[in-house]
């Protein structure tokens, strides 16, 4: 399987795989949001057809180039039409989409490398046998099928109380107003953890990328003042929360929780299949999104670092795991 970038000529065809394969984050419309810093990749069988691809986000810190996610980005693929129906050559299919993957990626000589796999990559062995840290990561995946009465029952008690209180106290959940609102939630959120927040890739994903046919937003109003907020976007199939907001000013227990169950409404009123929390690690972000009642879902970032970067990362309690 042969690898190259994506010239002009060959986007029609990518884009046509990507949405074939459920590929929100690898399609066009997305990865223009982040200007050069994104590349994307096409892989070709050995007739030059393409068949699948993936994207790196390259930045410069420290002096050094590194590859990872794209801002607000949860993953780079790899994406793959299988033709093969055994079993066996479907592996092997993958596989090599793998590494061609990863000789794009050691072919960029980074520094530092954390790129989360696409939820459908169970088998990362050809990472692994170069080297790389394979991390589990988790996230919570829930069935619209299912209707929303039964969601309330499958919900944790704390996340059912959280519903009731916002009720109780006359809180009022819609479809945002305005766009701005959301972003001021998020801001707020971010900063209030300090946590760096790409301002300019917020701004694009809210202001240029988000319409109707692709996007969503619920905010839960005390009166008049928005107080928490939930962006989603989506393809054909799959909803996923992406940002979320709150004030601290007007904190109340079930304002995030209303607005995360109006979107989940939303997304099984207009005939999506999943809801993807695009979860975390964090055990109180992690309890949190598994309070909603979702399927507990795998998936695997690969690190690797040149060997002073790694020892210096493993100084960090944060990073110590990661390599």
């Amino acid at each position: 399987m042969k690898v190259r970038a994506i010239e002009e000529a060959d986007w029609a065809a990518y884009d046509e795989v990507a949405v074939r394969q459920g590929m929100l984050f690898n399609r066009r419309d997305w990865l223009s949001l982040f200007g050069d810093s994104m590349r994307a990749f096409g892989l070709f069988d050995e007739g030059g057809t393409l068949v699948g691809g993936f994207s790196l986000y390259r930045e410069r810190r420290w002096g050094l180039k590194i590859l990872r996610r794209a801002p607000f980005t949860p993953t780079c693929g790899p994406f793959l039409d299988v033709k093969s129906q055994h079993p066996v050559a479907v592996l092997e299919e993958r596989r090599k989409a793998l590494e061609g993957m990863i000789g794009q990626i050691e072919a960029e000589g980074a520094a530092l490398c954390m790129l989360p796999l696409e939820r459908n990559v169970s088998d990362a062995l050809p990472f692994f046998w170069r080297g790389y840290k394979v991390v589990p990561n988790y996230t919570y995946v829930l069935d619209l099928s299912t209707p929303p009465e039964q969601m309330l029952k499958e919900m944790s008690s704390e996340r059912r109380k959280n519903l009731t209180k916002a009720g109780r106290d006359g809180l009022r959940t819609a479809a945002a107003a305005h766009m701005e609102e959301v972003r001021d939630l998020v801001l707020a959120t971010f900063r209030r953890q300090r946590k760096g927040v790409d301002q300019a890739g917020l701004d694009a994903i809210l202001f240029r990328y988000a319409t109707p046919s692709n996007s969503f937003a619920f905010t839960t109003y005390r009166g008049d003042r928005p107080i928490a907020t939930c962006f989603v976007v989506h393809d054909a199939t799959t909803a996923y929360y992406l940002l979320g907001g709150y004030s601290a000013e007007e904190r109340h227990h079930g304002a995030g929780a209303a607005a995360m169950f109006e979107a989940i409404l939303r997304a099984r009123e207009i005939g999506l299949e999943t809801f993807d929390f695009e979860g975390s690690v964090i055990p109180a972000i992690e309890r949190y999104f598994r309070g909603f009642g979702g399927r507990l879902t795998p998936f695997f970032t690969v690190n690797k670092a040149w060997l002073p970067v790694e020892m210096g990362l493993k100084m960090f309690p944060g990073w110590r795991n990661r390599f």
